[in-house]
């Protein structure tokens, strides 16, 4: 019963906490990070009316932020014209504003070394100073707003690099299921399976922890019964709150384990056959679970979630989502899954299960052989 746990993100939960924002930017200059979709559904005009605090907007954040996308607005910022940033979208928006948020006062250097230097060395210096973030999660997955970590991907080399500092913590998260209602239902899924997939790496995690497992527990019998029924009923707001305390619930559970095998295979699979992260995270899981129950401890955890057989209640959830795990269906062959297991040794995230690659991966190729 040793363990540590930390986690120091202000979270306002609740439907209509947008309107909260104003006292959380307060009498700061504020930079308001989004995506093109809130600027066209009037979402952008209607936060900076009721902020006026926020002086600046940048709205072109895509998917998948890459190195390349970073670089243009990295230069373009002049850092002394804003105190913090506040980030409104999914897991993309709020992992370029972290990367974003990181400067230094005074250097010599081209300022965009220093994130190059961060991400690709691990850099880290008394020096490099951060702007506070205040996120706005749009999506009930990513998980990003209570996590110290930023994913930035290098289309052209098709590598995946993370910043990971203690100083990378959101001020606030704000928790808005409203801001969820206009997500339509493949995103849904999609950042509904990323959620699931949270929880369970946190499991089958060697970093876990009891107040980990509990609230990747909790989460789990929640996305299991609410995710089916959301999918169906898209605007019951509601199910929307549920799923989106789930999603934070299980954000609280990785943030202090990180994630592990699942996360880690999915990074080759999003960057080499451009299937969504969420998907590329949860496919494999039933694989991952039928592993997983080998471990009696494991089997305790999983069971308390899925009941006494897991794998046909995983499997059920993804079948009710018209999800399909066959991964020949996404272009994934034995080849694929080799390269994957090569991939695993420069990936850390690896490093943190407790299941047997091995015994996976042989699982794995059995079944795309049959």
């Amino acid at each position: 019963m040793n363990f540590k746990y930390y986690n120091p993100v202000k979270i306002d939960f609740g439907i209509g906490s947008l309107e909260r924002l104003s006292q959380w930017i307060g009498n700061r200059k504020a930079l308001l990070i989004t995506s093109n979709g809130f600027e066209e559904r009037g979402v952008v005009a209607s936060v900076k009316e009721k902020n006026p605090m926020i002086t600046r907007v940048i709205n072109n954040i895509q998917p998948n932020p890459t190195l390349e996308q970073l670089e243009v607005l990295y230069k373009e910022l002049e850092f002394e014209s804003f105190d913090v940033i506040v980030a409104l979208g999914g897991g993309s928006v709020i992992d370029i504003a972290k990367a974003l948020s990181i400067y230094k006062e005074k250097s010599s250097d081209e300022p965009f070394k220093l994130i190059e230097n961060m991400l690709f060395n691990g850099y880290q210096s008394d020096e490099i100073l951060y702007k506070p973030i205040i996120a706005i999660p749009t999506t009930a997955g990513t998980g990003s707003e209570v996590t110290p970590w930023g994913t930035i991907w290098d289309d052209v080399n098709k590598k995946k690099y993370s910043i990971h500092t203690d100083k990378l913590w959101c001020e606030v998260a704000i928790c808005d299921p409203a801001l969820t209602l206009t997500l339509p239902k493949e995103l849904t899924i999609q950042t509904g399976l990323d959620a699931l997939s949270h929880c369970l790496e946190s499991l089958w995690n060697v970093n876990a922890s009891p107040l980990t497992s509990n609230y990747a527990t909790n989460a789990i019998l929640k996305i299991v019964d609410v995710l089916p029924r959301l999918v169906n009923n898209l605007d019951d707001i509601n199910l929307r709150s549920e799923m989106m305390l789930a999603s934070l619930k299980a954000g609280l559970a990785f943030s202090n384990t990180q994630t592990a095998i699942a996360h880690a295979m999915s990074y080759y699979m999003t960057l080499h056959k451009d299937i969504p992260h969420g998907i590329a995270a949860s496919i494999t899981l039933p694989d991952i679970l039928n592993v997983a129950l080998t471990n009696a401890e494991l089997k305790l955890d999983l069971q308390k979630c899925f009941g006494e057989n897991p794998v046909e209640i995983l499997n059920k959830l993804f079948g009710a989502l018209h999800v399909t795990t066959s991964y020949t269906e996404y272009g994934l062959t034995e080849l694929d899954f080799s390269l994957i297991k090569e991939s695993l040794s420069q990936t850390s995230r690896a490093k943190n299960s407790l299941i047997d690659s091995n015994i996976l991966f042989e699982n794995i190729s059995n079944k795309i052989r049959n």
